[in-house]
């Protein structure tokens, strides 16, 4: 790592025949955060962004595991222990070599738990000396201890027609978010559900589906180019690792036929959220008043390109 005219090189950029380089900050700058573990890449920077992002989308303690961009395990719990369990549990298969965000300490029941998979980094508000000692034995383990960031007001990326900016989505998602639009009122714990299911979707890649059961993802369906297939993707990983119960959905786009929502009746699903904007959207809300869902419109889309 050397830095030259205010460019700090990288080992490459995504792939080993790719250049790479970072422009920071000298006051954030990333490796200042770093307690141990191999030098940071470039796709290790990108998933960082990504992961921190969404993880300040959760007050209560929350685990993310997320790989290549996308979230592929979270939850929120009484304890980041129970939030780590659960979020492992989603979809180990995705978790192998991912990395772990965590909005708590670190304690030495956690790091013997994390020491336990292969991860490729862990980031938290801080650790304990005990789990340090554990999680370190592990060379090439990136720990990093990154307290509270600021939330950026802008984002910009490079195209071939110059760079793009915009100004970055903090529209709240809490119960304000959501408008009931069919007669069912949904459960608070199905609300709560709803809300923990559209922090999580704004996060992954359009077509962005997202199942959940007491604020655990089941099942997530992201970067696809239908619709339906995401959902056919989060169900699938749902029925792989848990047993059939009542779940919630959250989209980040509409429904644009009844075929999605009737799956979703199929399978189990008693609330959904969605925003609006199909010429489609009466028939999906007369569907859910004749199946009793509770179907919910957002605030806002959730689109993540």
């Amino acid at each position: 790592m050397k830095s030259k005219n205010g460019r700090i090189k990288l080992r490459y950029g995504e792939n080993p025949n790719q250049k790479g380089f970072l422009i920071s900050d000298k006051k954030n700058l990333v490796f200042n955060y770093q307690i141990s573990g191999k030098q940071i890449s470039y796709n290790n920077l990108i998933d960082l962004d990504s992961g921190l992002k969404c993880l300040k989308e959760f007050l209560e303690p929350t685990s993310i595991i997320l790989k290549h961009t996308n979230p592929c395990g979270v939850a929120s719990a009484k304890n980041i222990e129970l939030a780590f369990d659960k979020s492992y549990e989603s979809d180990p298969k995705s978790a192998f070599g991912g990395i772990i965000l965590l909005n708590r300490k670190v304690t030495s029941s956690l790091a013997m738990r994390i020491h336990a998979n292969f991860f490729e980094m862990i980031v938290a508000l801080d650790f304990d000396r005990d789990a340090l000692n554990i999680l370190e034995k592990k060379k090439n383990l990136i720990i990093l201890k990154i307290p509270n960031i600021k939330k950026i007001t802008l984002e910009y990326r490079s195209t071939l027609f110059g760079d793009l900016y915009q100004t970055a989505d903090l529209v709240p998602i809490n119960r304000k978010f959501l408008s009931l639009v069919s007669n069912k009122k949904g459960s608070a714990k199905s609300i709560d559900d709803l809300i923990f299911s559209l922090k999580v979707a704004k996060h992954l890649k359009s077509n962005a589906i997202v199942l959940s059961r007491n604020k655990q993802t089941l099942g997530l369906g992201h970067g696809h180019t239908n619709r339906v297939d995401a959902l056919y993707h989060a169900i699938k990983n749902m029925n792989k690792y848990f047993n059939k119960g009542i779940f919630v959905c959250a989209s980040d786009g509409f429904f644009p036929f009844v075929d999605s929502i009737n799956l979703l009746n199929k399978n189990g699903c008693n609330a959904v959220a969605q925003p609006a904007g199909s010429i489609n959207d009466n028939v999906v809300i007369s569907f859910s008043i004749k199946n009793k869902i509770s179907l919910y419109f957002t605030k806002n889309r959730l689109f993540k390109h």
